[in-house]
Order: C-alpha cells, then structure tokens, then sequence
C-alpha cells in the first residue's frame, strides 16, 4: 500500500506542476531540445524574467520533472524524460482500467492524443489551428 501511495503522491506533485502554463511552457521547451537548455536560453526563449524563470524551475525540479546542473557559472536544465514516460503509463494504466482502444483511448481509433482543434506545442504560440479558428471566431463575431 505504501508504493500505491508514493506513486499517486508523485503523481499529484507532477500534475501540479504541470498545471501552470508558464511551467508546461518550459517543459515543452525543453521536450523539443535533444540536450540541455542554460536558464538565460530558456527565459530568452519565452520572455520570462531571471525570478520568474528560477520559480518555475524550482518547482519542476522538485517534482522531478527536470534536472539540473551546474556547468561553471551556468545552470543547464534537462527534462527527465524516463520519469515523465512513468507518469503517463500510471495515467494511461488509470484511465484505461476498463479497457481501452488500441489507439489508446475508449472509442477513438484516429489515436491523436491532442484533441480537435489543438496542436501540440507551446501554449500561446499560434499554430495554423489555432489561426484558422481565430478567423472563424472573428467571422461568427462579425455575422
């Protein structure tokens, strides 16, 4: 019962942290990157100031998210992807305890992941999807 426990424990501290957009927004920063990212790239890449960024990092850090090291006076920042590979097996294995598609999820053969009308990447960046809906938002608006 003990391992039940730390699992959904770890598992409530990663959902958290993932649950700010200037956190997720990191994370899939450093998910596009194959190596290390310093600090300076990262706030560089998503305008966030030097206190902000170190908030953000300590959190996700914490969570086990990504690591961190130090390179002389640098910090580099890695995402831990095994630990995040274990969290959404545990998801997956939760939501499909029932059985699921072989896509992955109960009634959805097309096995996207990312619901219709949204493209994976960094939150606030507007893709092609989300350009063509702001066009059909604004044509409604003007109807």
């Amino acid at each position: 019962m003990e391992e039940s426990r730390t699992t959904s424990q770890e598992m409530v501290r990663v959902l958290a942290a993932l649950s700010d957009e200037n956190r997720f927004r990191i994370v899939s920063l450093l998910a596009s990157e194959d190596g290390e990212l310093t600090c300076g790239a990262i706030g560089k890449a998503l305008s966030l100031s030097p206190s902000l960024l170190s908030h953000h990092l300590s959190i996700l850090a914490q969570a086990g998210i990504i690591g961190r090291r130090k390179n002389g006076l640098w910090t580099m920042n890695v995402l831990e992807r095994p630990m995040i590979e274990r969290q959404l097996a545990a998801l997956d294995s939760l939501i499909c305890r029932n059985g699921c598609g072989e896509a992955g999820e109960k009634g959805d053969p097309s096995g996207s992941a990312v619901p219709d009308g949204m493209e994976a990447g960094v939150p606030g960046e507007a893709g092609p999807a989300t350009a063509a809906s702001e066009q059909e938002d604004e044509a409604i608006a003007g109807s």
